[in-house]
């Protein structure tokens, strides 16, 4: 199988040999330790059972521990408390955990509005540098805590690529190009780790993005979109996605293609609904889209597949029509994450995650990450080559 190579940048490339599935790949890293059966969310529908409320520690099935806290190692992952993606909510997971366990180490965010609201929650109970700080992706109040050293790091993503390369690469299918995808089906796109030594380095890059002049991660592409209309969703409105929105209108202006950058205002499945519905009657010719909850998304984005190309980025659905997975390897970037906190505190101790939702696929990815981490599991080989 040949590796992909998609422009001179070389952040896309092939990880998988062709004789692994996405099946092997998804029981290799549950093989390891833990899988996580979760699905936290503020409202329980039908079929929810027992499944803990947002803010409620999440059940896990592990080696040692069939519940949080769970033993990984020198540390103590206490539990991954969701706030729905309400700021308030995760500010006050955090204020609780503090109470709870004045004793904690460290707190991390695995999402992007999740950092911002710990720092805000440590400056308000006067905790703000005596309690490590890990993140991820590159929220305006996380770099500053990284250059202020009340973060230790953070994980970010290339949304800037993914935004990029989804209008790229639609565009590429729309006219009948191809594009060279590996039979796993997934893409990655390298993640990086930010600490105080080249978080200004990467300021600079995010000024030079914000400013309009974002890398063209394929200039000599004779790529011609003119009188195409693709779709980019999004599974929120948040600093994250303005980034990947700047990848887009980037691609769209050297490609000519048209790209609307859809937003649920509301982080709900129903909107994503409303987008992929609307575009199948628009007649666009591609769409985007990173799934809210993947497993209960499958009807509608293989509905829209079947009479349009549908990717998925940043957030897989594998059981649906999608083409292919465009984003960050999530569980090697939980892995990186769990390097950050052996870092921020190296004789162990007690550490609460945090997140939005557990129902998507990249939160589940990063917590089996960062707990096979510092737990010191071996990498699957799969991920070897990363």
């Amino acid at each position: 199988m040949k590796n992909l190579s998609v422009g001179p940048s070389g952040h896309a490339r092939v990880l998988w040999p062709a004789a692994v599935s996405l099946s092997a790949l998804r029981l290799a890293g549950a093989a390891l330790t833990l899988l996580l059966l979760v699905g936290c969310s503020r409202e329980r529908g039908p079929g929810a059972g027992n499944a803990p409320a947002a803010g409620e520690p999440s059940p896990s099935a592990g080696a040692n521990s069939g519940q949080f806290p769970l033993t990984a190692g020198k540390f103590t992952v206490l539990g991954i408390l969701t706030d729905n993606q309400d700021n308030a909510k995760s500010k006050e997971n955090v204020e609780t955990t503090i109470l709870r366990h004045p004793d904690v180490g460290c707190l991390v965010g695995l999402w992007s509005a999740n950092t911002p609201m710990i720092l805000a929650a440590l400056r308000s109970s006067g905790n703000l540098g005596k309690i490590k700080v890990v993140g991820f992706d590159e929220h305006a109040e996380t770099l500053q805590g990284i250059r202020d050293g009340m973060v230790h790091g953070t994980i970010v993503q290339q949304p800037y690529e993914f935004g990029y390369r989804s209008v790229q690469w639609l565009t590429q299918i729309a006219r009948g190009e191809p594009v060279d995808v590996p039979p796993s089906g997934l893409v990655f796109i390298p993640h990086k780790t930010i600490r105080g030594d080249n978080v200004q380095q990467f300021g600079d890059d995010l000024d030079a993005i914000r400013a309009g002049n974002g890398p063209l991660l394929d200039p000599d592409s004779k790529l011609d979109g003119k009188g195409l209309k693709v779709a980019y969703i999004t599974n929120s409105v948040d600093p994250f996605w303005v980034w990947a929105e700047y990848g887009c209108r980037r691609a769209a202006g050297q490609f000519g293609t048209d790209v609307a950058v859809q937003m649920p205002s509301s982080g709900l499945v129903e909107d994503q609904k409303r987008f992929l519905e609307t575009n199948i009657a628009a007649k666009i010719d591609g769409t985007a889209i990173s799934p809210i909850d993947p497993a209960n998304q499958v009807q509608m984005i293989d509905a829209a597949a079947a009479v349009m190309p549908v990717i998925c980025h940043d957030s897989d659905a594998p059981a649906s029509a999608r083409r292919f997975y465009l984003g960050t390897s999530n569980y090697m970037a939980g892995r990186a994450a769990g390097q950050l906190i052996k870092e921020a505190i190296p004789d162990g101790g007690k550490v609460m995650l945090f997140v939005g939702k557990m129902e998507v696929l990249n939160a589940q990815e990063r917590s089996q990450g960062i707990i096979d981490e510092l737990g010191d599991q071996p990498i699957p080989e799969i991920f070897q080559s990363l």
